[in-house]
C-alpha cells in the first residue's frame, strides 16, 4: 500500500511539473491553479504514503535509504510551496520539483526493509531524523536562491539579458531567500547533531565520535556556521557567498549520502547500519 501511493504521488508530481512549464514560457509570474492543485495532491498522496507505512511498522519510516530520501523529498515540496506563496517565484519549480521528482523515483524503485531494532523507535532518533531534515531542506533553498543569484548576476553584467533573465526574481529577492533559508536551516542542523550525539551516547557501544558521519556532517555545520557568521559581519556576501552555498550544499548531500556507504554506524545497511 505505502509503495502505491508512493508511486501515485510520483505520477502526480510529474503532471505538476509538466503544468508549471507554461508559465516559464509565457514568462508569467505566478502558477496556473492546476500545477499547483497537482503538486497538492501529490503531497497529499506522499503523505498518505508516509501514513501507511507508519501504521505497517508502527515507527517513522527514515531509518532506509529508501525511507530517507522519500521523507527528504516530501519536505521539500513543503518548502517549495513555504517559498511559493510567499515569494511568488514561479521559477522555483524548475529549481525543486525536478529533485522532488527524482528522489521519490529512486524510493518508489528501491523497496527495502527496515531497520528492525528497537533502538530506532526512541524519541531521541525521532527528533535527531526529523530535524537534520529540516536543516537539509533549508539549505537546498539557500543553495536554489543562490543559483539564481549567480544567474542573475550574470545576465545583468552581460547587458545583454537572455529571456530567463525575465523568469527569475532580482537580486535582492535572491539574498532574501538565501538568508532566510539559511537563518532557518542551521538551528535545525545543529539540534539535529546534538540530539544525534545524545542517542549515539546512549545506544552505541564502543568508540563513535570519529564515524565518518559524524565527521562529515560537522564540517559541513563549519561550513553553514561561516556562512552564517559572515554573512551577520557583512564580509561574505553576493557571488562569493552564492558560491560557499553552492559548496556547502554539495557537502550536504555527500554526508547525506556518499559517507553513508563508509559509515559503520550510520550505513545505510538494514542489518548493520544505524540512522540517516
Amino acid at each position: 500500500m505505502p509503495t502505491t501511493l508512493l508511486w501515485l504521488a510520483l505520477a502526480v508530481y510529474g503532471l505538476g511539473i509538466l503544468l508549471t512549464l507554461p508559465s516559464l514560457v509565457r514568462r508569467r509570474s505566478s502558477l496556473p491553479p492546476a500545477a499547483l492543485g497537482a503538486l497538492g495532491l501529490g503531497l497529499a498522496l506522499h503523505a498518505a504514503a508516509f501514513a501507511a507505512s507508519v501504521a505497517a511498522t508502527h515507527r517513522l519510516p527514515v531509518t532506509d535509504v529508501r525511507g530517507a530520501l522519500s521523507f527528504f523529498a516530501f519536505l521539500v515540496t513543503v518548502a517549495f510551496f513555504f517559498a511559493y506563496l510567499r515569494y511568488r517565484i514561479a521559477a522555483l519549480g524548475i529549481f525543486m520539483l525536478p529533485l522532488v521528482f527524482v528522489l521519490t523515483l529512486v524510493s518508489a524503485l528501491r523497496p527495502e526493509d527496515s531497520f528492525r531494532s528497537p533502538a530506532f523507535r526512541g524519541g531521541w532518533l525521532l527528533v535527531h531524523i526529523a530535524t537534520i531534515f529540516l536543516g537539509y531542506t533549508g539549505f537546498f533553498l539557500t543553495f536554489v536562491a543562490a543559483i539564481m543569484y549567480l544567474i542573475q548576476e550574470r545576465e545583468l553584467k552581460s547587458k545583454r539579458p537572455r529571456a530567463f533573465y525575465y523568469r527569475l526574481p532580482s537580486l535582492d529577492v535572491c539574498d532574501e531567500l538565501y538568508y532566510r533559508s539559511l537563518v532557518f536551516g542551521l538551528p535545525f542542523l545543529s539540534a539535529g547533531i546534538l540530539t544525534g550525539f545524545v542517542w549515539a551516547s546512549q545506544t552505541w557501544k564502543g568508540p563513535w565520535e570519529l564515524d565518518p558521519k559524524i565527521v562529515a556532517s560537522l564540517v559541513t555545520w563549519l561550513i553553514y556556521l561561516t556562512l552564517f557568521s559572515t554573512r551577520l559581519s557583512g564580509s561574505w556576501r553576493g557571488r562569493r557567498a552564492a558560491y560557499v552555498a553552492i559548496f556547502g550544499f554539495a557537502a550536504v548531500m555527500v554526508t547525506f549520502l556518499g559517507v553513508s556507504l563508509l559509515s559503520g554506524q550510520h550505513g545505510y545497511v538494514p542489518n548493520g547500519g544505524g540512522a540517516p
